[in-house]
């Protein structure tokens, strides 16, 4: 792949069914420029709406989210002249340490949630325990592996943060 070639971009907004077709996108497009491109296309604002629900964007190839800005489409596409995309409205993810996870589903059992953390922490052990952080006065509370979360982000619902600790098992001899 040359530096500088073009590729095909398509990207669909499922929620309208809109969709934008660029046949002469540049392969070193960053990511976050693209799509600033698409949010203005469909007259879509990053922000807070009227009801104060957070409304942010986030662009999918196949189930991966995009989160890097600074990627270009090229990397993003390998050698593939064409690129499907999908601009989803963000409403599900978690804070794992420095991690932001975006989750496909609005909730996901402890396991799940470990398994979304092993995906971007390769280190992290899954034979940990889930700690959700606790919020406005709220004790920190463990996860157990079939208990399911809630990760729906909105005014009334901030973003949770978890951390993991290894198991302990006091008095054991």
């Amino acid at each position: 792949m040359s530096h500088g070639a073009k590729i095909d971009i398509s990207v669909e907004y499922p929620t309208t069914g809109d969709k934008l077709e660029d046949h002469s996108a540049s392969r070193d497009e960053a990511v976050g420029a693209l799509k600033s491109r698409v949010l203005a296309a469909f007259s879509l604002v990053e922000g807070v709406d009227e009801k104060g629900q957070l409304l942010t964007y986030i662009l999918f190839h196949g189930h991966v989210p995009l989160l890097d800005s600074h990627a270009t489409i090229g990397s993003v596409a390998g050698s593939a002249h064409e690129i499907s995309l999908k601009l989803e409205r963000e409403r599900h993810f978690f804070f794992y340490l420095k991690h932001k996870i975006v989750s496909a589903t609005a909730t996901a059992t402890g396991t799940q949630i470990k398994a979304m953390i092993r995906a971007v922490e390769p280190s992290f052990d899954v034979t940990h325990t889930l700690i959700e952080e606790g919020q406005g006065g709220h004790e920190d509370r463990e996860i157990t592996d079939s208990q399911t979360v809630s990760l729906e982000v909105d005014a009334g619902h901030p973003a949770k943060h978890f951390f993991s600790k290894p198991p302990t098992n006091f008095g054991a001899a």
